[in-house]
Order: C-alpha cells, then sequence, then structure tokens
C-alpha cells in the first residue's frame, strides 16, 4: 500500500494530467509544459499509486507529448521560452525532467513497445540537445546548476556533460553561513537551487551539496510565519514583494526526515497544511518513490514543535526575525539600492524595512517615503545587530545640481555628451561640470519596550517632507484615524490608532498633524513613477507626516488575544 503521502501526491499528478489532457496540443503552451506532461503521463503509468498504473493509453498520450516537444526545439536542439531565445538554462528545465524520464525508463519492462519507443524519442531529444548545452552559459546564479543537474542526469549520453558539470560546480554554492542563496530567493532555492543541487549530490557523489540544501531548508523554516510563508523580503528577485509558501519545500523536507532522520525536517515534513498542493510535485514525488522506495513512507506524526522564541540575524541579508510568544517582529536592512544606485531586476529593492505580527493582526510593512529629488523612498543598512541591542538602519542619499562648463569644456554648437547623472539622462557632459550637493542622513532605530517596539527616525540634511507608512493585512479594522481616500489610505493625526484582526489588536501612536506642503501619502522614487509604475502596497494604510530636519518616534503595542 503507498504511504498517505504518496496517495496525495497521486491525486496531485492525475490533477496535472487530465488539465493537460484536456488542453489539447501542447505546443502552445511552451516546452516546459510539454516535457512536464511526458513524464507526468509516465510516472502515472509506473507508478502503484497511480489511478492510470499499467494503462498503455496513457503512454501514447507520453509518445504525442514527445512528438510535440521535439517540434519545439530549434536547429541547436535548444528550446526558447519568454523571450529567451536557443536558451541553454531554460531548456535544462525541460531536460532535468526528461533526464528523470529516462531514469525510471531504464528501470521499467523493456519488453513493453510503448516504454522502449518513448526511450528511444526522449534520448533523440537529449542527444540533440546536448552539444549546446555542454558549451552553453547562463544568465543568473540558479541557472548554473540547473544546467549541471541536466548534464548530470544526461552525462551518459555526451562524454563532455559531467566535466562541464563539474565546471560549474567549481564555482562554488553561492550560499552564506546562515543557509541563503545569493538571490535570497525562496521561489528559486525551492525550484531550482535545491532540487539540482540534490541531484548533484546524488549522481556525482557530492554530499557535501546536500549539506548545503539541508542548511537553507533551516534557514527556510526560521522565516516562515504562523501562515506557512516564508519571509521574501529579503529577495532579489520577482518573489520580493510577496509571501512565498513553504509547502513548495514540502519534498525536500520529506527527504531530510525520511534518510537523514533530521528532527527539525521531520516536524516540519509532518504537518499536513505544509504538504505540497501543487500537481507537478505530486508527479516529482511519484518519481523519487520509485526511484528510493525509502521515500514511500509518511513521516510519522510528532508533537508541534513551537515556533522558536528569541532573536535569529541573518548578517549578510541584513535580516533579523524575532519572536517573543505570539509576537513576530522582521527588521530589514539588506537593500541593493545603496550599492548600486539604482532600482534594477536581480536585485533587493523591496523598501518595508519593519513587519510587526501579533496573532491575526498583521501590520505587513513599514516604510518611510521622502519628497527629496525622486530618489524614492528610506532603504536603510542593518547595522551589526546585536543579540539584544536596538536595530539601527541609516541611509545617506544624495542629489545636486549642476554648475556652468568650464570655458575648456565649452562647444560652439552647443553639443555634449550624453550620460547618467545617477538620477537622469541628459546631453549635459556632466563629468566636465562641477556639482552643487544637497544631502539627506536618515536613521531608523527599532527597539523593544516593556509593551512593544519603539520604533524612532532621524533625519538631518534638507528640508524634506516624509510620510511614514503603516501598511496592514486586509481583513481588520483600524479605529483612531482619519480616512484619505478610498483606496485605503488613512492620516493618524493624533493620539493614538489601532488595527483589530478578531480579538488581535496592534495600537500605534502618537500620530502628528499634517504640515502644508508635506504629502500624505507614499511616493515610489522617479525609478518607477517615469514608466508610469509603482511599488506601492495596497490595502490598509496609516500615514504620519513631518518634514525634516528632526528627529521622531511611533510606538507599536501588539495585543494578541
Amino acid at each position: 500500500m503507498p504511504s498517505t503521502f504518496t496517495s496525495h501526491a497521486a491525486g496531485l499528478a492525475e490533477q496535472l494530467l487530465t488539465e493537460l489532457e484536456a488542453a489539447g496540443p501542447l505546443t502552445a503552451r511552451g516546452h516546459r509544459v510539454t516535457m512536464a506532461g511526458v513524464r507526468a503521463a509516465l510516472v502515472a503509468h509506473l507508478s502503484p499509486a497511480s489511478p492510470r498504473y499499467g494503462d498503455p493509453g496513457v503512454l501514447d498520450t507520453a509518445l504525442r507529448w514527445t512528438a510535440e516537444l521535439a517540434a519545439l526545439a530549434d536547429e541547436a536542439g535548444l528550446f526558447s521560452s519568454d523571450g529567451n531565445i536557443s536558451s541553454p538554462p531554460d531548456s535544462s528545465f525541460s531536460l532535468n525532467d526528461l533526464g528523470s524520464a529516462l531514469t525510471l525508463l531504464e528501470q521499467a519492462d523493456p519488453a513493453e513497445p510503448r516504454l522502449a519507443q518513448l526511450r528511444e524519442r526522449l534520448t533523440a531529444v537529449a542527444s540533440a540537445a546536448l552539444p549546446a548545452l555542454v558549451a552553453g552559459a547562463v544568465h543568473t546564479p540558479n541557472h548554473r546548476w540547473e544546467i549541471a543537474s541536466a548534464l548530470a542526469r544526461l552525462q551518459h549520453l555526451h562524454p563532455a556533460a559531467r566535466e562541464r558539470a563539474e565546471e560549474w560546480l567549481a564555482e562554488g554554492v553561492d550560499v552564506d553561513a546562515d543557509g541563503i542563496y545569493s538571490e535570497r530567493s525562496p521561489n528559486y532555492a525551492a525550484y531550482v537551487s535545491n532540487p539540482c543541487l540534490l541531484t548533484l549530490a546524488d549522481l556525482l557523489g557530492r554530499p557535501e551539496l546536500a549539506a548545503v540544501v539541508h542548511r537553507n531548508l533551516h534557514a527556510v523554516l526560521a522565516l516562515t510565519d504562523d501562515d506557512g510563508l516564508v519571509e521574501t523580503v529579503l529577495s532579489r528577485r520577482q518573489d520580493q514583494h510577496a509571501g512565498f509558501p513553504v509547502n513548495a519545500f514540502s519534498l525536500q523536507l520529506r527527504r531530510f526526515a525520511l534518510l537523514d532522520g533530521c528532527p527539525t525536517c521531520a516536524a516540519a515534513a509532518a504537518r499536513r497544511e505544509w504538504w505540497t498542493a501543487m500537481p507537478v510535485q505530486g508527479v516529482e514525488a511519484l518519481a523519487e518513490a520509485l526511484l528510493d522506495p525509502r521515500l514511500d513512507r509518511d513521516v510519522p506524526p510528532g508533537d508541534v514543535v513551537p515556533a522558536p522564541q528569541g532573536r535569529r540575524v541573518f548578517g549578510s541579508a541584513g535580516l533579523v526575525v524575532e519572536r517573543r510568544g505570539s509576537v513576530r517582529t522582521v527588521v530589514y536592512g539588506g537593500s541593493d539600492v545603496p550599492a548600486l544606485g539604482r532600482v534594477c531586476s536581480g536585485a533587493a529593492v523591496n523598501p518595508t524595512f519593519l513587519r510587526l505580527r501579533a496573532g491575526a493582526a498583521v501590520l505587513r510593512s513599514v516604510r518611510l517615503s521622502r519628497t527629496f529629488f525622486g530618489l524614492g523612498p528610506f532603504r536603510g543598512t542593518l547595522v551589526d545587530p546585536g543579540d539584544e541591542d536596538a536595530l539601527v538602519l541609516r541611509e545617506s542619499v544624495a542629489a545636486g545640481y549642476s554648475q556652468p562648463l568650464p570655458a575648456s569644456a565649452r562647444r560652439a554648437d552647443g553639443v555634449y555628451e550624453l550620460g547618467f547623472e545617477g538620477r537622469y539622462a541628459a546631453a549635459m557632459s556632466f563629468p566636465e561640470r562641477a556639482r552643487d550637493e544637497l544631502r539627506l542622513e536618515t536613521e531608523v532605530q527599532v527597539e523593544h519596550t516593556a509593551d512593544g517596539l519603539r520604533l524612532g527616525w532621524s533625519i538631518t540634511g534638507a528640508a524634506a517632507p516624509w510620510a511614514l507608512e503603516l501598511c496592514f493585512d486586509p481583513g481588520g479594522e483600524l479605529a483612531g484615524v482619519e480616512p484619505l481616500d478610498p483606496t485605503g489610505g488613512h492620516l493618524l493625526a493624533e493620539g493614538w490608532g489601532s488595527y483589530r484582526c478578531g480579538g488581535d489588536v496592534i495600537e500605534f501612536g502618537p500620530g502628528r498633524p499634517a504640515e502644508p506642503g508635506v504629502p500624505v501619502g507614499y511616493s515610489p522614487g522617479e525609478a518607477y513613477t517615469f514608466l508610469g509604475g509603482t511599488d506601492a502596497l495596497p490595502g490598509p494604510r496609516v500615514y504620519v507626516v513631518g518634514r525634516a530636519p528632526g528627529r521622531w518616534h511611533l510606538d507599536l503595542r501588539p495585543r494578541p488575544a
């Protein structure tokens, strides 16, 4: 009898297969979906837990989709997706699934003609792609492990595949002492880096790679909140603006629970609400159970492990997570914008620097917006956090005005070099000009008090307006604040406000009256607005406003029921 989890996985796999069968030809959905369908059909035929176990008809489906997959390959044998043309890393996602399918076929009944035909066709697709894959290059850090994993799976088909995989690995895995990858993204850890490094550990005999994944999983659990969402404010990828479900790590947690006996991973893997809900991971779970029957077991349920109390510092990411009872605080000072001088893809740019949770009452984001040359909100750097000390974030930004060109740099035709000044571009020969600079120095301090948190901030330099934004989760009730607009904005003009969700409350104050000429609201900065974009948050928001220079504070009092 399959385990309860394997039966759950079989239901997910059947869900995927049913959806894809109803979709008609899969070519319009791209190579990754097409290859996922091939593997899902094969696994359904091979797994005793599947309702299609032994069904020859599902192999006919796999063969049809394999023909569609082959038709999507270009003359180099590679695939294209999302604008990435003839892409080695994008192709590797499908080739990893293909390599997994070939491994399953090696253990399947050689007398079944459809299985033999499927093996032949998949081998042809892989063989066509391997020369380009062996020579191919990447875009992002995780692509190295995706390509290396595909090469390791297919090493029996190309003499240089293993050597190339080891060449990528020779760069060293981009993980810090806390177990966080350089992209800081739970999405890419769950779906790329962790599964690929585990494959490489198994196929190349590199147990230290599995140890990296294990360390990452412990970091992920430390970053997971009471709703099962992994903290993403530190991420350098697309997931930095939304929570990420911890159940995406379900299969990896099960592996270390069942094969290594890790009690931390076991406590997480046993939680039914944290089991994977993704159909494609259901296919993966069935494939893993076929290749290693030790994984076709349930993790024994144990006592629910309480969330760890105290402070956890993720130093290189500039993140501190602290829990006191049912109150959870996240302080973040790891933005890449101060170092890069710009907002861009692949950088940590989220300006949220504080979160606070008291049971069901969730202050999802605190941001400090400034009206200062369109440079955007405060993105501070965490300064030497201790075990119990107040947490300090600092930022220095500057803008200025350009003086006339010196006589030696003037041109009679008035045509000057186009350049980027640091904030905007113009044909002004900026390097030749002296600059009058204005600076804004901001320090934010978060410290625990007897009844909650004190958030203090000081701004020196230019007389810039500022707005502190508190953004709460939808579903609760605000009190003591003045509505500003129908989009959820409010002003705390005096006294204390509160946010209540059920019996849980977060109180905040004191407020400040709005001053003439001080905008009440959030400004994302020119990096967004000149494109008509924004990173503003939806939902109920409260503002406290003022004008620099000066020093201010706001107390936050969590009151869980």
